[in-house]
């Protein structure tokens, strides 16, 4: 691996990072939620969609932006450990609907969200 290329995964995952910690300290909780978690799922899902579909539709994405975004910032903005720490809460508390809730909303919206990146590429 080239140096180019590690600086760009670097640099990336320190923005993620950053992004992950003001979108989730703007929108922590709602009423037991953790729409925080939600968010920057939903925001990573969309990106790393739009790239998949750009390089699917064949347009030439340099390997040191596909690393900066899909590794680095991708990578650091999107929290499936948080996720999953947050809905094993929800069901240790016996917050079982709002666990579930959490569950489904982050599966269907990421998936949705990384169609709709793939497709918005071809545009």
């Amino acid at each position: 691996m080239n140096l180019r290329i590690i600086l760009a995964i670097t640099a990336g995952g320190a923005l993620g990072a950053l992004f992950r910690f003001y979108i989730s300290g703007l929108l922590p909780v709602y009423k037991g939620f953790p729409l925080g978690t939600l968010m920057v799922n939903s925001a990573a899902s969309l990106l790393l969609g739009y790239i998949y579909g750009l390089l699917f539709w064949g347009i030439d994405v340099p390997s040191s932006w596909r690393a900066f975004f899909g590794t680095g910032f991708c990578g650091a903005l999107s929290t499936f450990s948080t996720f999953s720490y947050e809905t094993f809460s929800l069901i240790r508390d016996r917050e079982y609907l709002l666990a579930t809730l959490n569950i489904l909303a982050n599966v269907i919206i990421t998936i949705a969200l990384v169609f709709v990146g793939f497709v918005l590429a071809r545009r």
